[in-house]
């Protein structure tokens, strides 16, 4: 179990913004990632700008987070499950982690928890300058997008250099919502 605080600095990308980084960091590895989202038939967790997903990535474990995040500072709860924790995560709503399930019993209140959609990314992820860098293509719903991430343990120096890396490579920048944020918005337009 890791907790932790991180700041995360993000802009979207456009198609070509995204090919022009991927060709100049050709020599860094990709891996694709689902995430699977869950909450409550209410949403609640959504309501309370809480996020809550299971990522399996290839040829890797499973990993459960709990992110509450407030402007650019995250707190973030993850635990590694099983493909088995994951089935019955799935089937029953029960969360398997007890970490996360304790800190969401005032939230949820005994609500089920169910897996409402699912977000696949390919990823390259890398050391860069003070932090890690993460060059993302999103498929969800009816969507692809791209983004650029810059994550850093301080939020000074984290805010500088994502602002170096995007001026360096001619990226405009443009607001970047949370994954699990467009992914809802996209879904709620196709129901």
């Amino acid at each position: 179990m890791s907790n932790k605080l991180e700041y995360e600095f993000k802009t979207m990308l456009t198609k070509k913004e995204y090919v022009d980084l991927m060709t100049h960091f050709t020599e860094h590895r990709g891996n694709l990632q689902i995430n699977y989202y869950f909450d409550t038939d209410r949403f609640t967790l959504k309501a309370s700008e809480i996020g809550l997903r299971v990522r399996k990535r290839e040829n890797s474990n499973y990993e459960m987070t709990l992110k509450r995040k407030k402007g650019y500072v995250a707190h973030v709860l993850n635990e590694f499950i099983t493909k088995e924790q994951f089935n019955e995560f799935c089937d029953n709503g029960i969360i398997p982690s007890e970490p996360i399930r304790k800190d969401l019993e005032e939230i949820i209140k005994g609500q089920k928890i169910v897996n409402y959609m699912s977000l696949a990314t390919f990823r390259i992820s890398f050391p860069y300058k003070s932090g890690v860098l993460s060059i993302d293509k999103c498929k969800y719903v009816d969507t692809i997008d791209y983004e650029l991430i810059f994550q850093s343990n301080i939020y000074e120096t984290g805010k500088r250099e994502f602002v170096e890396t995007v001026k360096s490579f001619g990226v405009q920048y443009k607001k970047a919502d949370p994954k699990m944020k467009r992914a809802y918005t996209a879904l709620r337009r196709k129901l």
